[in-house]
């Protein structure tokens, strides 16, 4: 048991955000922080493990990445074109030469997991090993994405997400680190060209995680494509369950560019699609 005050001095790195990434989004309310659960989702193809990973690579942070969707020539292709702006099909022609080694190496402080079948236990053991490595915990662990988890349960569908989230949420309390997991959404919405409501996750697993993010493809008004970002749930911040409340990014996949766009904060205001509420 503990006096709050206490619970406070004892949880230092609690709700602590990570370094700001993107202007547009901070200055929208979302953050991602220290100690929680954090849900990024998509239809294939549009963004999210990139999102994912410029967040893991900008903000500065240590920790892990458990790239169960991506091999290590895809993320060290995505890593080299987003740190040197280098079209990523150049880099993946010279990745085997060495050539961005020395790019590589500006990423030492995130170790990456490429298990493609992951399981709870394997997860709980890669975190202890860091912590054994390096005297503490890791400040943000990525994992990508949540279909590539084996629930220990009998379960499945929604009770065999549930129980996997139920361990992450776990995980992100004990190490007080940033848990950020990838997921995907229900075939209605895999196109990636609307806005995803929080009703469109698959197996609608959003309890847990205080925030989530939906992402598709839209043009900003230069007619430029972009990442457009739905906050469907932010416990600390504004938020729109039916993906009205979206945020631009720019996007260029080719060059893993995934930024501000010029002139700072840039909103859309979609449709309702579920009712709106925080």
């Amino acid at each position: 048991m503990f006096h709050l005050t206490r619970a406070r001095q004892s949880a230092r790195s609690a709700g602590e955000p990570l370094k700001d990434v993107w202007e547009t989004l901070s200055a929208g309310t979302v953050r991602f922080r220290r100690s929680q659960l954090h849900m990024v989702a998509s239809g294939p193809g549009v963004g999210k493990s990139a999102l994912a990973l410029a967040l893991a690579i900008r903000s500065g942070s240590s920790g892990l990445y458990f790239s169960a969707d991506s091999d290590e020539i895809t993320q060290a292709a995505r890593a080299a074109s987003m740190i040197t702006g280098d079209p990523i099909l150049e880099v993946q022609k010279d990745l085997r030469s060495g050539k961005y080694d020395q790019t590589l190496n500006q990423v030492s402080n995130l170790r990456f997991i490429f298990d493609p079948a992951l399981t709870l236990d394997s997860i709980e053991e890669t975190v202890l090993c860091y912590a054994d490595l390096w005297g503490k915990w890791p400040e943000i662990i990525v994992v990508d994405n949540l279909l590539n988890i084996t629930s220990d349960g009998d379960g499945e569908g929604y009770q065999a997400d549930e129980s996997i989230l139920s361990y992450l949420h776990e995980l992100a309390r004990t190490t007080q680190a940033c848990v950020v997991v990838l997921h995907h959404v229900t075939g209605q919405y895999d196109s990636g060209t609307e806005p995803v409501p929080l009703s469109g996750l698959r197996n609608k697993v959003s309890k847990l995680p205080v925030l989530v993010l939906t992402l598709f493809r839209n043009e900003d008004e230069m007619g430029t494509e972009a990442l457009g970002v739905a906050v469907v749930k932010n416990r600390f911040g504004k938020a729109s369950a039916g993906g009205s409340l979206v945020y631009s990014l720019r996007c260029d996949l080719g060059r893993m560019d995934i930024s501000d766009l010029e002139g700072g904060v840039n909103t859309d205001e979609w449709p309702s699609l579920q009712g709106e509420g925080l």
